[in-house]
């Protein structure tokens, strides 16, 4: 029997159609940075459907906080890791 894994924090990115094309680079600046603290033990980055803020792409949501991050850059990533998962 396989063990499910228990993560202390979920970070969704939005996978609707606007979203994929833009959010590549943020996802891999968070996975990169999961990785090299050690951290991609206990955080887990997710895809979620589409939430409807087209406009605002790439859309990501941090669990633990309750809150949306619109419109997320490599450098805004980091600013997002920095800020509510190493904090």
């Amino acid at each position: 029997m396989s063990k499910c894994k228990s993560f202390n924090e979920v970070i969704y990115f939005c996978d609707g159609k606007k979203c994929c094309r833009y959010n590549e680079e943020a996802k891999s600046c968070l996975k990169e940075l999961l990785k090299e603290t050690g951290l991609n033990q206990s955080v887990s980055l997710e895809k979620m459907k589409c939430q409807g803020m087209c406009k605002s792409a790439p859309v990501f949501y941090i669990d633990s906080e309750k809150k949306y991050k619109k419109e997320v850059t490599k450098k805004k990533a980091q600013k997002l890791f920095d800020k509510y998962i190493v904090a």
